[in-house]
């Protein structure tokens, strides 16, 4: 598909079906939304998924989760994100959405609140192309400075200094884990060397 002379999807096609989807932004946000929550299960991720996406769920539900994830990466295969080996991600739609908010407005003069119907791909797109001095921008080259490990000292001392910003919830959550394992690690160590 070619966006330029195409029309955007608003429908999947499964076994000769044609299955209308949900196709504003809003939903692709609350999917994404989902995708993000550590309470969920992947079940309960994909069946929000179905759920969100179609307006009709197909009985195909393998087909349906597959041209789903097609669909929320604007028809791109998601295998090229595996490959990625500069790290992990980058943003939260749930932490940083003011600033997503705020960067689609400075950037492109959206108002995403009184913004009507606005296609996912429209959006995704527009989110792809944001202002560099955005503070956004600004976050997620940070955010990939630490991940490569090349902070600069004062770049250092700036992601500290507003970690509360900066740090994703995966990442509290790992270090938090760290923490604990090492400590685990410690007593049980202590308590080996004491029998």
């Amino acid at each position: 598909m070619n966006t330029l002379v195409d029309r955007f999807p608003t429908t999947a096609e499964i076994d000769g079906v044609e299955y209308e989807l949900n196709t504003d932004f809003r939903v692709g946000v609350q999917i994404m939304l989902a995708f993000e929550d550590t309470g969920l299960t992947s079940i309960d991720k994909q069946l929000v998924m179905l759920h969100l996406l179609y307006k009709e769920i197909p009985p195909d539900l393998h087909k349906a989760c597959e041209l789903a994830v097609l669909f929320l990466n604007c028809g791109e295969s998601p295998e090229g994100e595996a490959n990625d080996t500069r790290g992990g991600r980058l943003y939260s739609f749930g932490k940083d959405a003011k600033y997503i908010y705020s960067a689609i407005r400075q950037t492109h003069g959206i108002d995403l609140e009184e913004t009507g119907y606005l296609h996912w791909w429209k959006f995704c797109y527009l989110f792809l192309d944001l202002r560099e001095d955005c503070f956004f921008q600004q976050m997620l080259y940070l955010r990939r400075r630490k991940q490569d490990g090349k902070l600069t000292k004062e770049e250092r001392m700036t992601y500290y200094r507003m970690e509360d910003i900066l740090s994703l919830p995966e990442e509290k959550d790992a270090e938090q884990r760290a923490a604990e394992n090492a400590f685990v690690a410690q007593i049980t160590s202590s308590s080996d060397g004491r029998s």
